[in-house]
């Protein structure tokens, strides 16, 4: 018995030495500067009688926002930044599923939150025609005048309750679709002052992570090794079918 746990130990070792000299998957993806075939463009409420008043402009190493959302309380009131990959339609989405943390590099004036979110084609729900329809995955993000440099824990991103609300998805269909992001936005936060003019330059955004196939097969081992050991140290009885 004491044989076959040394030999399960030594086994052990081998596994964990080989996981970690294993050469490690690394994703990573640059959002801006823009990539080929993406856009980055602003939008506002005016188009749905809104009033605020958004001033863009864009460069290959800067994309600046300024926006002072509508005065007219009796109106909902939207601007932001969007950051598109497939602008023409074609359905050309970004694969994030190794990716683990997002990073933001962006000045700031005017505001204390930033709303970041992705938006993921979902095949079940997504019309092409209405770009609400694409899954959106949310966080807040508090801000400071000045320089931001952000990093996001990927898995921190939601999706709110009103998405599902507007387009009467069931919650239980709650798949993010990371294989397949269409774009990613920075709007301003929920309680950002009417009137109040606040500024994003946005130096750089990127994506990165690293595969977790290699400890996937790592856990796996572990796991049969485990089911041994157990096995081991609960031999089966055998019985004499006289008594």
């Amino acid at each position: 018995m004491k044989k076959s746990y040394t030999i399960l130990a030594i086994i052990a070792i081998i596994v964990v030495a080989i996981y970690v000299m294993l050469p490690k998957e690394r994703f990573a993806e640059t959002v801006f500067p823009l990539g080929d075939g993406a856009k980055v463009s602003a939008y506002d409420d005016n188009a749905d009688g809104g009033t605020s008043a958004v001033q863009f402009k864009s460069s290959d190493s800067l994309a600046s926002f300024q926006c002072a959302l509508g005065m007219d309380e009796k109106k909902s009131a939207w601007c932001g930044l969007v950051f598109d990959f497939d602008p023409n339609g074609e359905k050309k989405y970004h694969n994030w599923k190794n990716v683990d943390t997002l990073y933001l590099d962006i000045d700031i004036a005017g505001t204390s939150e930033v709303n970041v979110k992705t938006w993921t084609y979902d095949p079940d729900v997504t019309d092409l025609s209405n770009p609400s329809s694409f899954r959106m995955l949310l966080k807040e993000i508090p801000v400071k005048p000045g320089r931001n440099q952000i990093a996001i824990p990927f898995e921190q991103l939601y999706i709110p309750d009103f998405w599902y609300d507007n387009l009467g998805v069931k919650r239980s269909r709650n798949r993010p679709h990371h294989e397949s992001v269409a774009r990613v936005e920075i709007s301003a936060g929920w309680n950002q002052p009417r009137g109040k003019n606040f500024v994003v330059n946005v130096r750089e955004i990127t994506v990165s992570g690293t595969s977790n196939r290699a400890y996937g097969i790592f856990l796996f081992i572990i796991l049969g090794l485990m089911i041994v050991a157990i096995g081991r140290s609960h031999p089966v009885k055998e019985y004499d079918e006289k008594k």
